[in-house]
């Protein structure tokens, strides 16, 4: 049984592209939680596929504060708000009908080299918000905290946090250049793990 997708009605107004919700990002005043797109995504993606579901207007007020109103928002602000919804709705779609296809949106140099960080650190500040209920994949006596160990890896050092569990034979430092890889892969595997919680709250 799959879980019915939260999702946003369409709206007339026009969306935003991914560019320019870059560029307004960068300058808002103050400066958002997310310093981008890549850093959006992996929120937006946390938002999606987390233990619980959590109500926009929250996540909308932590990512933006008095920004993230959709109720006041109009002209431009409007338009970033439409282009984080499309891509939230984008996720939660290819999450639920095609997850082989998933991919996150990294930052990449014009040389094609990727950096998650901005990605996984945008995924561990949605965590934030519900952080307990994550418990359960952040137990390093669980073999389920695996699943979060290409996230983690990357937003290790601003949590704080410790992780042990790196493959055998291989090092933290040199599984980090690889770890994005695997990044679309435990993303669909994380929501399946969760997909029983989300499935309660509907009943």
């Amino acid at each position: 049984m799959r879980q019915k997708r939260a999702g946003f009605a369409p709206a007339a107004q026009k969306v935003m592209d991914l560019e320019n919700l870059d560029a307004w990002l960068e300058q808002l005043k103050p400066a958002p939680k997310i310093d981008g797109v890549s850093m959006l995504d992996g929120y937006l993606a946390a938002i999606v596929i987390g233990p619980c579901s959590i109500p926009p207007d929250e996540w909308f007020f932590d990512l933006l504060g008095e920004k993230g109103n959709i109720a006041t928002a109009h002209g431009k602000r409007l338009a970033a708000i439409m282009a984080i919804v499309a891509r939230f709705n984008a996720i939660g779609k290819v999450l639920s009908t095609a997850p082989s296809k998933y991919a996150p949106i990294f930052q990449r140099t014009d040389e094609g080299e990727v950096f998650a960080g901005p990605s996984a650190l945008g995924f561990t500040t949605a965590m934030k918000l519900r952080w307990k209920a994550w418990e359960p994949l952040l137990d390093a006596t669980r073999i389920e905290c695996g699943l979060l160990l290409p996230i983690m890896l990357y937003s290790a050092d601003q949590l704080a946090f410790q992780f042990d569990k790196v493959p055998q034979a291989m090092g933290a430092k040199s599984y980090l250049k690889m770890a994005y890889h695997d990044i679309p892969i435990v993303v669909p595997t994380i929501r399946d793990f969760w997909m029983p919680n989300r499935l309660a709250e509907t009943k």
